[in-house]
């Protein structure tokens, strides 16, 4: 009688601690999508309506998508980076940063171009709002003074 007791506690025990780990092991739902983590942040903080999030959620595919050939370039020259730097290796660490280096402009571009695109679809009230912390509309923050809901200086 004892085991079948143990069996019917530990089964459902060891069900639930699985669902957990596999729970667990999941980012947050605003993680999984960098994309999606700034578009609502955008919506929330500039109050976008429906035809700027629609906007918006182009725009930033369109940017992932361009992008992401050169992320898959950049990956490995940054782990060879990082163990240039960890065995002091000067002219390694040079000549991966020449390789890195028009890469890194091309995103930059991409991410210009994108801020650019959004700027544009936003209205004049909400470009104030945004003034000079540009980067906030590729998820780059606000600031300083929008972290206390004040819109940057111009």
């Amino acid at each position: 009688m004892k085991p079948m007791k143990l069996r019917l506690f530990f089964v459902p025990a060891a069900i639930t601690l699985m669902m957990g780990a596999t729970l667990l092991a999941q980012p947050p739902a605003g993680m999984r999508d960098p994309s999606q983590r700034i578009e609502n942040m955008l919506t929330r903080t500039l109050n976008l309506n429906a035809t700027q999030q629609g906007q918006v959620h182009t725009i930033l595919a369109d940017a992932q998508l361009s992008s992401q050939a050169i992320r898959d370039q950049l990956k490995p020259l940054r782990t060879s980076l990082l163990t240039a730097i960890k065995a002091n290796n000067s002219a390694q660490i040079e000549s991966l940063h020449q390789q890195i280096s028009p890469l890194q402009q091309q995103l930059d571009v991409i991410h210009s171009k994108a801020s650019a695109q959004i700027y544009a679809a936003l209205s004049p009230d909400q470009q104030t709002k945004v003034g000079n912390a540009i980067g906030m509309l590729m998820g780059g923050g606000f600031g300083p003074r929008m972290r206390h809901g004040e819109p940057p200086k111009q």
